[in-house]
């Protein structure tokens, strides 16, 4: 079953949309609506939803953060229905054309995506979204073709999955700790208060939930560093951060999200694990 429910904020307009299983909500991803801009498609599992609730909206084009699948699943049918470009990192327009094997829970939970042809977008860009202008940030960490996009006259960041939770409980394996804690960085240097995250948009101290992540983050990585040279195994280090595995997790992604590799993450960070 999906469901969805559609949002207003001053100019913005966003969508949640939420696949359920066995009466248990699994994944929950926003889009938003900003002027003629669409950021992000959402799973595809969602696409009847996503159709009903933004045909007829005067979408010109699309932009997406990254090329998971929770985000880039409806792109190419939306670009066909609605004859508009979509835009995305040079690095995710490689991998949507091509096409990419997904997980089985990933393919559980949000559908197939389809290959397609997005539009590269730069840094050096600017995304005239008809009443505010976006800026594509580069912010990799979670991806490595993450983008989040400021609008600076609003104070409004949509950023992804940059944040997601002030406190993280597992990784993927191809994250990278220490980029997400630059990007969050150099994220926490703009001036906004409205984070406009993919999975948890926090409409006031926008700002505030994002550094408290930084934090986190950060005194997890020293930690990490700090009991690994005490010689401590993975699992001895991950108790003593508070973080617990996830049994079921860990064994219907075949140990690609998990919490052991939060600590896996820091240590390839520092040359320690390849």
């Amino acid at each position: 079953m999906i469901k969805s429910r559609a949002y207003q904020f001053e100019d913005l307009k966003y969508y949640r949309f939420s696949v359920y299983r066995m009466n248990k909500n699994v994944q929950t991803v926003y889009t938003f609506h900003l002027g003629d801009t669409l950021i992000d498609t959402a799973q595809r599992h969602s696409k009847s939803e996503v159709i009903r609730n933004l045909d007829g909206q005067g979408i010109g084009k699309i932009v997406l953060t990254h090329f998971h699948e929770d985000h880039s699943g409806n792109a190419a049918y939306l670009k066909r229905r609605w004859k508009v470009p979509v835009y995305a990192h040079p690095e995710a327009v490689k991998i949507l054309r091509k096409g990419y094997n997904m997980s089985p829970l990933g393919y559980l939970l949000n559908g197939q995506v389809a290959r397609f042809t997005a539009l590269p977008l730069l840094e050096t860009d600017v995304i005239d979204t008809g009443k505010y202008t976006l800026q594509p940030i580069y912010t990799p960490g979670h991806s490595h073709d993450h983008y989040s996009y400021y609008a600076k006259e609003k104070g409004w960041l949509f950023s992804g999955d940059l944040f997601v939770a002030e406190r993280i409980k597992y990784f993927a394996n191809f994250e990278s700790m220490r980029q997400q804690i630059d990007s969050i960085r150099l994220l926490c240097s703009l001036d906004f208060d409205v984070l406009l995250c993919s999975h948890n948009p926090k409409i006031r101290n926008g700002k505030g939930h994002l550094h408290k992540k930084l934090q986190d983050l950060e005194d997890f990585y020293g930690t990490v560093v700090r009991l690994n040279k005490k010689g401590m195994t993975l699992g001895e280090i991950l108790q003593h951060t508070g973080r617990k595995e996830n049994v079921l997790y860990n064994i219907v992604t075949l140990g690609g999200f998990n919490a052991i590799n939060m600590v896996k993450s820091v240590l390839r960070d520092e040359g320690v694990l390849k």
